[in-house]
């Protein structure tokens, strides 16, 4: 077993070899992130590292006679086989060349819920407001639940080089650090709870078994890139829909063993709700998947209506050639104002949609949806859109000039979406509250396993 500090080491993303110079009669193996070679195995394990330090401990006979097979790579000499990770990690660097040593060294913060009797952190790859997809506000409002309800949160985000180091969004806290700097910060904080989704979901439910938290893995999908991260073993799996879900589970048999929960993306209509509607037939998201096409086609054959396109957070985008009836804006943090209170009618002609988040949010401002029938769209839309095929671009056009101008037609589809927003909000109150109690008997049963623990010792 490798020592303490070495494993450390490997956690905070350092490559760590160790050539175990007591004979066994093994094969090389990984060991908590550290790649043990036996000592038969000492000139492959040289050949595959290609040291930049080496380390030994003081009266080590066995690796004094190895060290002339390495005059040019600086050595370390500790005095005894234990060593304080921060003084070993700066000792190494040290041993490096100069314009080396700042990329290998790891700043991390002091622990931002020191004093919170329960902390609960989300480790993601992108968040709000610089990438304002689906599956980042959904985590935003869900930790702002549990914020609300007394908890301490934290979201730390480390794929997203245009953030600042740290920023706050609703009273939730975020981080922007790189995965080794997340790592440290994580083992130190030592949270009762760690919330994941996406890139960082595999890594994060596996550190968190062994910093002793518990996990939930927030699913958003049924695809199997995605799926595969069930593997990893989430104490919980929320999954965005009920279709997701059934979806998943004639496929992976980690969705029965794994206790879960429904979370539709919550969307709070108050948030979102234009004082009055605009002019514009908008598409948010200007990719082809998410129907950019049917857009622009709908547009050449109403030229005469004014037609919106918000640029997405995911995707290509499509934004050229532009009709004189068609307007680009970027991607904005102020929907209200920048999306719905321009927008008369949105189209939501999306390929794939989970659940599709926009279409709600246009709800609450009782603005008439036109969607593909997705399985997604229409267990979040119901019966407070119309539904038509994405290529049937004819019918598109058709639906857009009766739900534009005013009259009934429009009327009845304003109260058809305003009502699907009421009982949405309803349902959203309702799961926001089992989320937050989720979480809270997650952190108890992990309280109660440290008190366990502490009473054997």
């Amino acid at each position: 077993m490798p020592p303490a500090y070495l494993r450390t080491m490997a956690a905070a993303g350092h490559e760590v070899h160790l050539v175990a110079t007591i004979r066994r009669r093994e094969n090389p193996r990984t060991v908590d992130g550290v790649q043990v070679w036996p000592l038969g195995y000492w000139w492959r394990a040289k050949r595959a590292a290609r040291p930049e330090v080496i380390v030994t401990v003081a009266g080590d006979r066995q690796a004094e006679r190895l060290m002339p097979n390495l005059r040019r790579v600086p050595r370390l000499v500790l005095p005894h086989a234990d060593a304080d990770f921060g003084e070993f990690e700066e000792a190494c660097i040290r041993q490096l060349p100069a314009h080396q040593r700042a990329q290998a060294r790891v700043t991390v913060p002091d622990d931002p819920l020191a004093g919170e009797r329960i902390k609960v952190v989300a480790w993601i790859h992108y968040g709000v407001p610089y990438r304002r997809a689906g599956s980042e506000t959904m985590l935003q409002t869900m930790m702002r639940g549990l914020r609300d309800a007394g908890m301490g949160v934290l979201v730390v985000c480390s794929s997203m080089p245009e953030a600042p180091p740290s920023w706050e969004v609703d009273g939730v806290p975020y981080l922007h650090l790189g995965p080794r700097a997340a790592e440290l910060l994580f083992r130190s904080m030592r949270p009762q709870v760690m919330v994941t989704h996406h890139n960082y979901a595999a890594r994060a439910t596996g550190l968190a078994r062994e910093i002793g938290a518990r996990s939930v893995l927030l699913m958003h999908s049924d695809h199997d890139y995605s799926a595969r991260s069930m593997q990893a073993g989430p104490d919980m799996i929320v999954y965005n829909t009920e279709w997701v879900r059934a979806s998943l589970a004639a496929r992976y048999l980690e969705v029965d063993r794994t206790p879960s929960q429904i979370v539709h993306p919550p969307v709070v209509p108050d948030e979102h709700r234009a004082e009055a509607a605009g002019d514009r037939v908008t598409l948010v998201n200007l990719s082809s998947d998410k129907g950019v096409y049917t857009w622009r086609a709908a547009a050449r054959a109403l030229p005469n209506l004014p037609f919106l396109g918000v640029t997405g957070a995911h995707g290509i985008q499509i934004t050229a050639p532009l009709a004189p009836n068609m307007r680009v804006i970027p991607q904005t943090s102020d929907m209200r104002a920048d999306v719905w209170a321009q927008t008369r009618v949105l189209l939501v002609p999306s390929v794939y949609e989970s659940y599709g988040m926009a279409g709600v949010e246009a709800l609450a401002s009782g603005i008439p949806v036109i969607a593909h029938p997705t399985p997604g769209l229409r267990e979040a839309l119901g019966d407070g859109a119309t539904f038509i095929d994405r290529d049937d671009v004819r019918s598109w056009a058709a639906a857009i000039s009766e739900l534009y101008p005013d009259g009934d037609r429009r009327a009845e589809a304003t109260r058809a979406a305003l009502a699907r927003s009421a009982f949405l909000a309803d349902r959203m109150s309702v799961e926001l509250k089992q989320w937050v109690e989720g979480v809270r008997q997650l952190s108890d049963g992990c309280d109660r396993q440290l008190l366990a623990g502490r009473s054997a010792v």
